[in-house]
């Protein structure tokens, strides 16, 4: 329980051991704001490769940074993954950027979360809840419907509202230029689902990337509202997915959009009959409001604090 004794979700007692391993063995740390320099590409990096001593050490960091992630850190998420692609083969810059991810958990070790039940306060920035899609969609996915396995129990407690948000970085990548996922899911109040990740394949243009990132959404949110029913909640209205590409908001909504792209046809058709069938509601969302911005790009310092203080508090 917190001071005004609301339950809370913290990792300190991890962090303030994984921290004093890490100042054992490489000096004390200093306190930075931000995981990652804004901006910053370790794929770019091309100081000279560790030896196999510190090769092992960069395994071990990245094994407690991922750990941190796995109970509760998003925010130290995108790092993290950023990271861990060349813990295989990682150079001196990629080491200073971990040890730099350890000092921003040393200015912030207490981050903790909220566990509030109650329903979520966002903005509609395209007035798009006003728009009934379930319907305008129905003719051209007849067949749509959410499958609820018949083995799930009664619901147990009332409904709780899943909201989710995603974002993508498109081409973030500048070896191999693949786009970045982020994407958060939130039960009531309460960050319970977060990821952050490259894209499979290579996305010609934001719009590709920004649907494959929706499409990733969407299978989060079926599996979130299938765990919550064999939980005995109870899960009747549509999850809102908010993004903040508008064209994509409004190509999984309209019934006279076409896409033929393969792959991307496959994203935007899973989209927009999770939207017929009532499961998903695409809503438009500014970018600053957009809590997925965090887990595809290192951002500011403002951008970074202002995020991670409404998922959290710490």
């Amino acid at each position: 329980l917190d001071k005004k004794g609301r339950q809370c979700v913290g990792r300190k007692t991890f962090i303030l051991e994984a921290i004093n391993r890490v100042e054992k063995e490489f000096g004390n740390l200093p306190k930075n704001k931000i995981p990652m320099t804004s901006g910053d590409h370790p794929e770019e990096d091309a100081t000279p490769l560790l030896n196999d001593a510190d090769h092992r050490k960069y395994q071990s960091l990245i094994g407690m940074l991922t750990w941190s992630v796995v109970i509760g850190r998003f925010d130290i998420a995108f790092a993290t993954a950023s990271l861990s692609r060349f813990s295989s083969c990682p150079r001196e810059g990629h080491l200073k950027r971990v040890l730099r991810v350890f000092s921003y958990l040393k200015g912030r070790p207490n981050l903790r979360i909220i566990c509030d039940s109650r329903d979520p306060i966002f903005e509609d920035a395209g007035g798009a809840l006003r728009i009934d899609f379930t319907a305008i969609l129905k003719d051209q996915y007849p067949w749509a419907q959410e499958e609820i396995d018949i083995n799930v129990p009664e619901p147990l407690i009332q409904e709780l509202a899943i909201t989710c948000f995603v974002d993508s970085d498109h081409s973030h990548d500048t070896v191999t230029r693949r786009s970045i996922t982020g994407l958060v899911i939130f039960l009531g109040r309460t960050p319970v689902l977060f990821q952050s990740k490259r894209q499979g394949a290579i996305e010609t243009s934001t719009y590709s990337s920004e649907f494959c990132a929706m499409k990733n959404a969407v299978e989060e949110v079926h599996a979130m509202r299938y765990m919550l029913r064999c939980l005995g909640v109870k899960v009747e209205h549509a999850t809102p997915i908010l993004g903040d590409n508008k064209a994509v908001i409004q190509n999984s909504t309209l019934p006279d959009s076409l896409l033929k792209k393969k792959h991307v046809a496959i994203a935007y058709h899973k989209t927009r009959e999770s939207a017929a069938a009532g499961v998903v509601h695409p809503v438009k969302t500014k970018g600053d409001w957009n809590f997925a911005d965090i887990l595809t790009k290192a951002t500011t310092a403002n951008v970074h604090s202002r995020h991670i203080t409404g998922m959290s508090r710490g």
